[in-house]
């Protein structure tokens, strides 16, 4: 199985120099989409023989690279690395259904995209730290120009700004690295970049300490954590809507993923010291992007600010020591990316059709794309954690683990999900259904409107579906997080 997970980490990697090599817009498009399906289906058939009684990493390969530094291609999966590796290869699909029709230079949109899935693959796969590292910084660059080129009238900004932000992080990730690369040598007198060498590792707690603030700095910006948020709403205001799909869904699992995959086990005892602190920043970032959202009248920004908030949830379930807390922050990377996704859809399909993304501009737009609204609305139950949805088991499993040990701050992040509630109600109402604004001249030019097309049902299906059945049928989806958890418990 290690060899097919390889060929679907690196398959996207061809196909891109395919379609920059052929430069066909038509080519372009085919390889792109099949290709992505083709990766979706085999992260599928790796997740059908998973086996989440076998308590070590599955689908594992292990190659030797470069020998005399203790590097190799080392790659594999855990409950929560599958989880994520079938949800990036989903959320490319997804991007690459809605994105048929473009036609600003879409043999570099698309080869860009396919270069960025393999990176983010490899992220969720990687267990060599060197192997990490190369693949965290191979997403930056195809990101960059996907923002640049694509996005609206800041893009450039909003795209220096992402690659700032996210090359301060890496360098503080690099530092980290290097560090826990010299104990090992310092303690063993062999130089290993293996995950699970250095993870076995005794570390001093002063050593742990310092190294958890260099690692979590790096995640921290990436998640990103409060007060390392800035760059996110200008980012998903000005990326393309596939751009803001990945982002979303994607990439910000990669922050609470670190945190999870590295943080937790390699220094337990500084996790514990740092507690505090990171259940401060987190509840500030539930709270404060929520107040946020509400005070925007900006839909994809409002949508930004609810990605903050929400993965403030996932920071405290990662800290709050107790299994079904983590399991629920695995839950909801996964609920969120999916939510979240749709929700980006909905506010770029508005966009295509009126041109605009205030709130000022829109209203009672239910009577116009009936198919939407009720898309947009689902999209957005997901996210408020309606039951019988994936956000309701992540919520609901977060809130139970923190209670037993910090009542006083699941209170609080409680309350911050009744602010989610408010936000994308009062968003919901303003975009769908408040008519009392719309002037005449809309209303005879938006009669003629087009709702959904095909494309479009069929990237919305796929997650509305998807949402359903995690939140329907959650037993085996948690099980699955729960190898990851018991792992880093011990258990």
């Amino acid at each position: 199985m290690g060899g097919l997970l390889a060929f679907a980490i690196f398959l996207p990697l061809v196909a891109s120099l395919l379609v920059f090599a052929l430069r066909n817009d038509k080519l372009s498009r085919f390889i792109s989409l099949s290709t992505s399906v083709v990766v979706f289906l085999i992260s599928l058939y790796l997740l059908a023989n998973f086996d989440w009684n076998n308590p070590n990493f599955q689908h594992t390969l292990k190659l030797s690279w470069i020998e005399p530094l203790g590097i190799s291609f080392s790659i594999g999966l855990d409950g929560m690395g599958i989880a994520l590796f079938v949800l990036t290869a989903l959320m490319f699909v997804v991007a690459f259904v809605w994105s048929v029709k473009i036609e600003d230079k879409p043999n570099l949109y698309h080869g860009l995209f396919l270069m960025l899935e393999t990176a983010c693959l490899g992220v969720f796969s990687a267990l060599d730290l060197f192997l990490f590292y190369l693949f965290w910084e191979a997403m930056l660059i195809p990101m960059y120009f996907i923002i640049g080129f694509w996005g609206h009238d800041r893009k450039v900004y909003a795209a220096n700004k992402f690659f700032v932000y996210t090359f301060f992080g890496s360098i503080f990730l690099l530092l980290g690295i290097a560090s826990v690369v010299i104990y090992g040598y310092v303690v063993s007198g062999s130089i290993s970049f293996d995950y699970f060498f250095l993870k076995n590792l005794n570390y001093a707690f002063w050593f742990e300490a310092i190294v958890f603030m260099l690692f979590g700095l790096g995640f921290a910006v990436k998640v990103p954590m409060w007060p390392f948020h800035t760059w996110l709403p200008d980012a998903h205001v000005e990326a393309p809507t596939a751009g803001s799909v990945i982002l979303a869904a994607v990439l910000l699992k990669m922050g609470t993923y670190g945190f999870v995959r590295y943080s937790l086990p390699m220094f337990p005892e500084a996790s514990k010291y740092y507690v505090p602190l990171i259940f401060f920043l987190s509840v500030v970032a539930v709270i404060y992007a929520a107040m946020m959202a509400i005070a925007q009248t900006h839909i994809k920004r409002l949508i930004a600010y609810s990605s903050i908030s929400h993965m403030g949830l996932v920071t405290l379930g990662t800290f709050a020591s107790d299994i079904n807390a983590l399991n629920g922050a695995i839950y909801m990377m996964v609920a969120h990316g999916l939510s979240s996704a749709a929700l980006f859809m909905s506010a770029g399909f508005i966009y295509d059709r009126i041109h605009s993304y205030h709130m000022d501009d829109l209203g009672g737009l239910a009577r116009y794309i009936p198919n939407l609204a009720i898309v947009f609305m689902l999209s957005g139950l997901v996210g408020i954690g309606f039951p019988g949805l994936a956000g309701f088991v992540a919520e609901f499993l977060i809130l139970l683990g923190t209670y037993k040990s910090y009542p006083v701050w699941a209170f609080i992040a409680g309350v911050g999900m009744v602010l989610g509630a408010a936000y994308f109600l009062y968003m919901y109402k303003r975009v769908m259904l408040e008519e009392e604004t719309i002037s005449d001249y809309r209303r005879e030019k938006w009669s003629r409107l087009k709702d959904l097309e095909p494309h479009h049902w069929i990237a919305f299906v796929l997650i509305i579906v998807s949402s359903v059945i995690l939140g329907i049928y959650p037993l085996p989806f948690v099980k699955i997080m729960e190898h990851t958890t018991k792992m880093v418990f011990g258990g």
